[in-house]
């Protein structure tokens, strides 16, 4: 049997958690078993007790036996000051510490170490190791910049990170300003020109029209890059990579080779049939939508090269500024996006690297040298689609500036990404495959939830010294005003479920794991700063005190749901909401606010399976109570629908006017920012995600039945509209 003590040990080195307070304030101890499957994950041996015990060691010794941490993150206002260990026998009595800053400046300091704070002593090998306390004095810029210690018995080199103390705000959120917007899945947006699902072109009408209206943001789905060689893996939650998009969101009648193109533009007129019929469904036909949308723009692709590419014209030289922007990431996710295709093509099971020959599962093999060498031109289409999303996704957030919006689009950064796709392949070593992130059993998920995204290896992103992190953050905040960080909580710590065939398969048998979240959190601040965008943090469910301390004092935006916010017969008044948050009354998790209020939701769980005939009776009940304690707030605030009776035993059916009172008490909130769903305002009561379903319910298909024109005329819309931009002027 396993020593407990010894797995402990070693959890508590890989920042495995030894328990948590669940969702209602309850603590819960950890399992140590559960952690033997999770550190067997990480690659240690945990085969016995001998194994642990090197294990340990290993890990200690490479910890000690490294003067600087791979990575150091200064926040302004705080002293700079770093940890040096060496062993005891040499320690040096200073050092010259030369920081090479972002620009290519340097800053020399000579630091006296004579009487430097030893924080900690260790033996180890039958050698003493000491931890001095270094603190520098110089101030220093924001930035990325790196560190080099010189002393007589040792040299190292680290990264150095320096960050603000706070998130940028636009100077009006600063002074207080309270704002409203728009939430949209932009696949569902219907409209008289796109081709079945919605597109940029779609969007930045959107964002004109809204921002006519008075909003001053559009909030999106995540827009990462998904499969388009396989477009029914359609969840913008579980993409393929989160540094690109989704090709399909492109307009192709809006890519500047379209005028050109004779070619493309027959392929659309020989299929006008298909596009009209396409606009019509009810459901987003991915499968047929994405080959057409294809093979136009592969023509497109063709035109550009042939007038364009590499022959200095001024849209070669942008192709090219945009490719060297994005890098070696760009280059390795267009060759895994020529492999996926050129593998699908011959094995319709193909749905990711692990199906492909082993010679192609590592992007540094000879094999896939050598593909990239001889498939070069459908390499370069696929960074050309990167680049047309971003030209358009530009545009749109153009549109959205120039129509008044103070943010302009709100983009939403996933919580992790398929294991089967560009990101994992890229840098495979960065997440751990044979566990998956979730969330641990509360209240309403007895069994935990298994979200089946590997997480980061937390030990192997701090020894790349943050850098896939920074270029996560700094590619999601390109062309937009706002980030929204989908749970944020991830930033402090992860539920790890195992995977495979062992008997801790499951949610229930995880383990939370930490991250440095105020590293993290600095990176966040930091590109904030820099591309002026403001930061949401989606902080609901169990949440950490570590996060509820963390985000306010970094304006961090939190997150308010407002149909959970029901206190016995009443909802939390309007001014008790959290100031520096979004609040939303519905989301892409949540039913529909008509779905919500009909109890829809309870009906689609029971007819699913997923609740019992009793549970949904009982549910149906609970649900009659917040009805009721809907309508008794709103009378509290004089927006009681005419003719409703509090006393009567039933509320009302659902109608435009509950909708928009409810919203208008939304918008009366304290919190700067809300959000209002347009499906509610169209009064769907069907979901566009059942969370927990696969198969059992078409997600992320439903359409919008109402075309964006068609909802931003409506004088109804508008006066509503306008409503909620004098709620939220009210004092």
């Amino acid at each position: 049997m396993l020593d407990h003590q010894l797995i402990d040990s070693l959890g508590d080195l890989c920042g495995m958690a030894s328990g948590y307070k669940d969702w209602d304030g309850t603590p819960v101890a950890i399992d140590t078993e559960n952690k033997i499957p999770l550190l067997a994950a990480m690659g240690f041996d945990v085969s016995s007790n001998a194994a642990l015990k090197q294990a340990i060691a290993t890990e200690q010794l490479k910890l000690w036996q490294s003067p600087l941490s791979p990575v150091t993150v200064v926040h302004q206002g705080q002293s700079f000051s770093f940890v040096l260990r060496c062993p005891k026998s040499k320690r040096p009595s200073s050092i010259e510490v030369q920081i090479t800053l972002e620009n290519g400046d340097q800053v020399t300091h000579h630091a006296d170490l004579t009487t430097a704070v030893v924080s900690e002593t260790v033996k180890m090998e039958r050698k003493e190791y000491i931890a001095l306390e270094v603190s520098v004095p110089e101030y220093l810029p924001l930035g990325y910049h790196t560190m080099a210690v010189q002393g007589k018995t040792l040299t190292a080199e680290a990264g150095l990170i320096v960050v603000p103390e706070v998130c940028y705000e636009p100077e009006a959120m600063k002074q207080g300003a309270k704002i409203w917007g728009s939430g949209i899945q932009l696949y569902t947006v219907r409209s008289e020109r796109n081709w079945g699902m919605g597109d940029l072109t779609d969007l930045g009408a959107l964002a004109a029209g809204m921002g006519e209206q008075g909003a001053d943001f559009v909030g999106l789905n995540p827009v990462h890059a998904l499969y388009p060689s396989n477009p029914l893996h359609c969840s913008p939650y579980s993409p393929s990579t989160r540094l690109f998009d989704n090709v399909l969101y492109i307009d192709p009648e809006q890519v500047a080779e379209y005028a050109d193109s004779a070619s493309a533009r027959e392929i659309v007129a020989h299929h006008q049939g298909l596009i009209d019929q396409l606009r019509s469904t009810d459901l987003v036909e991915y499968d047929k939508v994405a080959p057409l949308k294809m093979s136009v723009l592969e023509l497109l692709f063709n035109e550009f090269a042939e007038q364009h590419l590499g022959k200095g014209t001024d849209r070669d030289q942008a192709f090219t500024a945009f490719c060297q922007s994005r890098g070696a990431r760009l280059d390795q996710f267009a060759l895994y996006e020529a492999l996926y295709e050129h593998f699908r093509k011959t094995d319709i099971n193909s749905w990711g690297w692990r199906c492909w020959p082993e010679a192609y599962q590592t992007p540094d093999s000879k094999e896939v040298r050598a593909f990239a060498k001889t498939n070069q031109a459908r390499i370069t289409f696929f960074k050309y689609l990167q680049w047309q999303m971003d030209e358009q996704l530009h545009a749109a957030q153009e549109k959205a500036k120039d129509a008044g919006m103070m943010v302009g689009l709100y983009r939403d950064l996933a919580v992790g990404v398929d294991s089967n796709g560009a990101d994992v392949w890229t840098d495979r070593n960065l997440f751990v495959l044979e566990a998956s992130t979730g969330a641990p059993p509360d209240g309403l998920g007895p069994m935990g939830q298994d979200w089946g995204l590997p997480p980061f290896n937390p030990v192997v992103l701090k020894e790349e010294r943050y850098q896939p992190f920074v270029e996560l953050i700094r590619n999601n905040m390109r062309n937009c005003g706002a980030l929204r960080i989908d749970h944020a909580m991830g930033l402090f710590r992860l539920w790890w479920c195992p995977n495979g065939n062992t008997d801790n398969n499951g949610a229930r048998y995880g383990c939370y794991v930490h991250y440095p979240l105020q590293d993290l959190l600095g990176i966040i601040k930091l590109e904030s700063h820099r591309q002026q965008c403001l930061v949401f943090g989606e902080d609901l469910g169990v949440v950490p005190q570590e996060i509820t301390d963390s985000l306010p004092p970094a304006r961090m935006y939190g997150s308010v749901m407002g149909i959970f916010q029901q206190d016995k017969d009443r909802y939390t008044a309007p001014d008790k909401y959290r100031e520096k948050a979004l609040a939303m009354l519905v989301c892409h998790d949540t039913p529909t606010m008509k779905g919500w209020w009909d109890g829809k939701d309870i009906d689609l769980m029971e007819s699913l399976g997923f609740f019992s005939e009793e549970r949904a009776a009982a549910d149906h009940d609970a649900r009659e109570q917040t009805r009721k304690a809907v309508l008794n707030t709103l009378a509290d605030l004089g927006e009681l629908p005419e003719g409703v009776d509090l006393q009567a035993s039933t509320a009302p059916a659902f109608s435009r006017t509950i909708m928009e009172k409810f919203s208008y008490y939304l918008a009366l909130s304290a919190s700067q920012i809300t959000g209002f769903q347009l499906e509610d305002v169209m009064m769907i009561d069907s979901p566009v995600n059942v969370p927990g379903t696969c198969s059992e319910y078409p997600n992320w298909r439903r359409r919008l039945p109402q075309s964006i024109s068609a909802m931003l005329a409506s004088k109804e819309n508008q006066l509503f509209f306008a409503n909620l931009s004098g709620c939220r002027k009210a004092k």
